[in-house]
């Protein structure tokens, strides 16, 4: 092949790489916002949450024509760019994050999410929250995950004329157990934690 024929062949194929992105039907808007929110407007691989995201497909448009939200993942540029043409991320991971993103966002608060995120990277074991602590934590804590020390700490004496005496902690010191670690380890990693 002359250099020419080289470059009248890319341009072909880069044409018809257009026309297929073109012809691709639009992801409804509420479809996109529904994968957006489920994500919390960031990427969905736990170990990257970037805030810039995109709407990438788990089994590629061309192969299934297929825009629901099932089929659907928020992904940073660069996650979609290891996913779609790098193959650095495969299909099965792929669908495993979107997943565990069901179960997270259906078992765990905001803040239990955030916190398996800063345990995966610090691999802490213990660490202390303040007041209402426990209750940011209490599904975590009823899975076995963490473990309340009764740590003696800061408390707001509550007392009445009528002889009523209550002491509110203020501070709550947490270890987080082996099962509590494995499963970092496998949100962290994107492995099955169903």
């Amino acid at each position: 092949m002359t250099a020419a024929e080289v470059i009248q062949f890319n341009s072909k194929v880069s044409h018809l790489a257009v026309e297929e992105h073109m012809s691709r039907d639009v992801v409804p808007a509420e479809v996109k916002r529904a994968v957006l929110v489920e994500a919390g407007h960031r990427c969905a691989i736990p170990t990257c949450r970037a805030t810039t995201t995109e709407i990438a497909h788990i089994v590629p448009w061309a192969e299934t024509q297929d825009n629901s939200s099932e089929n659907l993942i928020a992904l940073c540029p660069n996650c979609h760019t290891r996913f779609d043409q790098k193959k650095e991320i495969d299909r099965l991971a792929m669908k495993m994050y979107k997943n565990n993103l069901g179960i997270l966002n259906n078992r765990y608060g905001e803040f239990e999410r955030r916190l398996f995120e800063v345990l995966a990277k610090s691999k802490e074991r213990v660490f202390v929250l303040g007041a209402a602590g426990d209750l940011l934590v209490a599904n975590a804590v009823k899975d076995g995950f963490f473990e309340d020390k009764q740590v003696e700490g800061m408390g707001l004496q509550v007392s009445g004329d009528n002889g009523f005496y209550k002491n509110f902690p203020m501070t709550f010191t947490y270890w987080v157990t082996e099962a509590g670690v494995e499963f970092i380890k496998r949100y962290a990693s994107g492995a099955d934690i169903a």
